[in-house]
């Protein structure tokens, strides 16, 4: 329930903070764990060959075998935290952009609404607004249309490598198409966590120059 002190546009306002925070915190996460991987590379870690007798007949050589087991640790986590940053990432570019788009048109929504499922946020269909029109008068209006078009471009790189997906287990098949829409989709996290942010500071413009109603009532 609603705090009765606390306004719509402070719950709101909120509301995209915390996703913003979550795609930073899963941001530093992806890159803590390349930057673990990229330790153990073989390629740069020369191993010490020492081996340790393992009675009766088996040996181990425990600096292969920790550079390897932590490789695969990092590996799994490099993949886990990455899909978790570009999930949060596109949640946080689509919540901030409803949320602007509503205070724009004048309605006062307490919180971004998302839908989640297996512990991830559902990707909406549909693309970013169009805001251009409405935000003429604030500064950011051409960055923030700019990334418009970098996300919505890699949004559908990603639909494309997604389509793809029944293929990966073809050994040695590559498609072109695959190739370019997954080299498009890379840096989908990035381009999603900075419109989040532009979209972020837009919604303040917007509040803080009364463009909207900001009366004392809750957002019912």
């Amino acid at each position: 329930m609603s705090n009765p002190t606390t306004t719509w546009f402070d719950t709101l306002t909120a509301s995209v903070q915390a996703l913003g925070a979550a795609t930073r915190e899963y941001r530093m996460a992806e890159r803590a764990a390349h930057n673990a991987l990229w330790n153990t590379d073989p390629t740069r870690v020369f191993p010490v060959a020492g081996a340790v007798n393992l009675p009766p007949r088996d040996s181990v050589r425990p600096h292969h075998d920790a550079l390897r087991q932590l490789r695969a640790l990092h590996t799994e986590m490099l993949e886990r935290t990455r899909t978790l940053y570009e999930n949060t990432a596109v949640a946080y570019a689509h919540g901030a952009a409803a949320a602007l788009q509503s205070v724009l048109v004048g309605e006062r929504p307490q919180y971004v609404e998302l839908r989640r499922h297996g512990g991830h946020y559902v990707r909406p269909t549909g693309v970013l607004p169009d805001l251009r029109t409405p935000l003429n008068d604030w500064p950011g209006n051409g960055g923030l249309a700019t990334l418009r078009e970098q996300v919505t471009e890699r949004e559908h790189a990603r639909a494309v490598v997604e389509d793809f997906d029944f293929f990966s287990d073809l050994a040695g098949c590559v498609i072109p198409e695959w190739s370019r829409a997954s080299e498009q989709a890379a840096d989908l996290a990035d381009r999603a966590h900075a419109y989040g942010e532009t979209a972020e500071s837009a919604l303040y413009f917007v509040l803080l120059t009364g463009r909207t109603p900001r009366d004392g009532e809750d957002g019912r």
